[in-house]
């Protein structure tokens, strides 16, 4: 039997909503994994999401868990990079900027370059713990971690994440330009399969459909 979710426990596990909205649009915000473990189309598909960020096992999971805790998934590269530019002159970035072909590396070059002093503090930790509680959850459904070490985790993320950001609307902008920095440029891909939506858009989306949830940010 699952552990009760506290209305503490609940805020939480919101950390991570925006991530687990844009991977599954119908999932239960309410619910230690967001997922109906009892439906088996629904278990697939949390399969399949496991297997896309290469965890098959417990220790997979905490292997990944470890690499966003530490910064290793985005906040390294992007302090990184943001150290360097900080050191440039409009013209000299403009140069090195219109050097690069790869369009990634332009996009990344151009997103850091906007924020290099505003997330010298954050860098893009919020991306990370949103990802981190995630993967948590995920794990959870396929029975890696329990509920319990989810909770003593969730406290540790919580406490960090509270003194780190000052709203729920600062967060999830860090989550979102952390998803922009690691996937690409946020504008429309024709290319893509129709209905593929960015995650500013499902940023967008989900403070219409659960705007009550996202207007206290608890300390």
């Amino acid at each position: 039997m699952t552990a009760e979710i506290t209305s503490k426990t609940q805020d939480q596990l919101n950390l991570s909503a925006l991530v687990l909205m844009n991977n599954y649009k119908k999932a239960d915000l309410n619910s230690w994994y967001g997922f109906d473990i009892e439906d088996h189309l629904q278990l697939k598909n949390v399969e399949r999401i496991a297997k896309l960020h290469g965890i098959l096992s417990g220790v997979h999971l905490r292997n990944s868990l470890h690499r966003y805790e530490t910064g290793e998934m985005a906040s390294n590269p992007f302090e990184k990079l943001a150290m360097e530019l900080r050191n440039d002159t409009t013209n000299t970035f403009e140069a090195k900027f219109n050097a690069i072909k790869n369009p990634t590396s332009k996009n990344a070059y151009k997103l850091v370059w906007r924020y290099r002093f505003s997330l010298k503090d954050q860098k893009l930790y919020g991306y990370e713990f949103a990802y981190y509680i995630f993967l948590m959850r995920i794990g959870g459904a396929l029975g890696f971690i329990k509920p319990q070490e989810i909770a003593m985790r969730l406290e540790d993320v919580d406490t960090r994440m509270k003194k780190t950001f000052s709203s729920w609307g600062e967060f999830h902008r860090n989550v979102c330009i952390g998803d922009e920095f690691i996937r690409g440029a946020s504008e429309p891909d024709i290319s893509k399969y129709p209905g593929t939506e960015t995650l500013w858009e499902c940023y967008q989306r989900l403070n219409i459909h659960h705007a009550d949830r996202f207007k206290e940010w608890n300390i």
